[in-house]
């Protein structure tokens, strides 16, 4: 403002300077500096009126009711409006800013095109859904970022004809996901031309894994269901056929009866179990626990077995207590050493120990069986899932018991995991939390 009043005073003194040298030299050339002045002073107005009236109409426009009775007052009028644009501005700067914040920490993706169908907009959640480089996609037509020819489609008939348009892919990226996609067009207003599109991505591959395991897990549970009914079905329509009167065969048969019994009601126990691990209604009691008693009380109980098989079981379990559950860790324990029995070959033998591992004690059962192939081995903890199925159907597992096995290490904020070669046998490790004195005092 002070500028502008300094060229204001400059221009007058430039302007009266020269008049007054007319008229204080050549006295008779007054009315050459009158009308110098006139002219003059009438160009230095219009040079600094121009603007204002410029002002004016645009005031106008936007209240055409607004009269000023003088400057003063107009320019009082003019610097109000000013200060309420800048703190609209302000305002939807700072709404921007925060529809930015939203839209950078939506968990879904965001992307967006302008008028001439470029993508203006990608959130971090989008760059990695679709695992692009940050920035890399902005200015770039969908059909130079993506593979996908459907997705691209999408893009262009969403831009074209106006009309939302959903739908689910599948991307082969590694790791392989999938994606839902809804695309809706930009307007400005309710009649307005397409000026872009916006696509929401969520990423549903937990929900199709979920389905795939429900359905999975229904088929298996009616398979093993039927496999025993069907067998216990067989021998009694047998028996009510004639075979009561022989006394070796009813034996014989009611004796499989028994075993497809016990089969079954293995099966609905570690169906219950494992129920009540995953929903966490089976409470952890955790206590001061060494596990080199439970081990041994594992031993006592599979002891014919062992013998059955000349199978020599070794422990080298020191006196680190863990902080776990007795009851849960025992079944721990039966499953894995019960396991490697099975897998194991006649004079085999199996091997217990334990290592120091920080604020961890890890356990490694090891077996010399048959091994699990390197294929089985990412899906070997899986419900039912079985890496020779006639096989285990013989020894009488369910195909849950290594599931049991996971869920309750990981209840117990450990882990577990298996190494295992071809033909040369199999170690089992998983973690407990070490004991420490703070706990039992609490």
């Amino acid at each position: 403002m002070q500028r502008l009043r300094f060229q204001m005073i400059a221009g007058f003194v430039l302007l009266l300077l020269p008049a007054f040298w007319i008229s204080l030299n050549r006295p008779g050339l007054s009315a050459l500096a009158l009308l110098w002045v006139v002219g003059g002073g009438y160009l230095l107005i219009r040079f600094y009126l121009d603007p204002m009236e410029k002002l004016w109409k645009t005031m106008r426009s936007f209240d055409p009711e607004i009269q000023y009775v003088t400057y003063k007052k107009f320019l009082k009028k003019v610097y109000h409006h000013l200060n309420a644009q800048e703190e609209r501005i302000d305002r939807e700067k700072k709404g921007r800013e925060d529809v930015e914040s939203i839209l950078f920490s939506m968990v879904e993706g965001v992307v967006a095109t302008d008028s001439s169908g470029r993508i203006s907009f990608l959130n971090p959640t989008a760059e990695r859904l679709f695992q692009i480089e940050h920035g890399s996609a902005l200015g770039k037509y969908p059909r130079e970022v993506w593979r996908e020819f459907e997705l691209v489609e999408m893009f262009h008939q969403v831009f074209v004809t106006g009309q939302p348009q959903s739908r689910e892919f599948q991307l082969d990226l590694p790791p392989k996901s999938y994606l839902k996609v809804e695309i809706i067009p930009i307007r400005y207003g309710e009649d307005e031309e397409v000026q872009g599109v916006l696509a929401m991505v969520r990423d549903i591959t937990r929900v199709r894994r979920l389905e795939t395991i429900r359905t999975d897990f229904v088929a298996n549970v009616s398979h093993e269901l039927r496999t025993p009914l069907t067998s216990i079905k067989g021998f009694i329509e047998t028996l009510l056929d004639g075979g009561l009167e022989s006394r070796e065969t009813t034996k014989r048969f009611l004796t499989i009866m028994y075993q497809e019994t016990e089969r079954f009601n293995r099966l609905i126990s570690d169906l219950l179990d494992l129920s009540q691990i995953e929903s966490g209604q089976a409470e952890l009691s955790r206590n001061k626990l060494y596990l080199a008693p439970l081990v041994e009380d594992v031993r006592l109980t599979l002891q014919e077995r062992l013998t059955e098989k000349n199978i020599s079981l070794s422990v080298e379990l020191g006196p680190t207590p863990v902080w776990a559950d007795e009851d849960q860790i025992r079944e721990v324990l039966v499953n894995l050493i019960e396991n490697a029995l099975k897998y194991s070959t006649a004079g085999g033998h199996i091997k217990v120990q334990e290592y120091n591992s920080g604020d961890q004690q890890e356990f490694i059962i090891c077996d010399t069986g048959i091994g699990i192939p390197k294929d089985s081995i990412p899906r070997i903890f899986e419900r039912f899932y079985r890496v020779d199925k006639a096989r285990s159907r013989e020894m009488g597992g369910t195909g849950l018991g290594l599931s049991i096995v996971k869920h309750i290490i990981e209840r117990h904020d450990g882990r577990v995991w298996v190494e295992s070669e071809l033909g040369k046998g199999s170690c089992f490790h998983f973690t407990l939390t070490k004991y420490q004195e703070e706990r039992g005092k609490g």
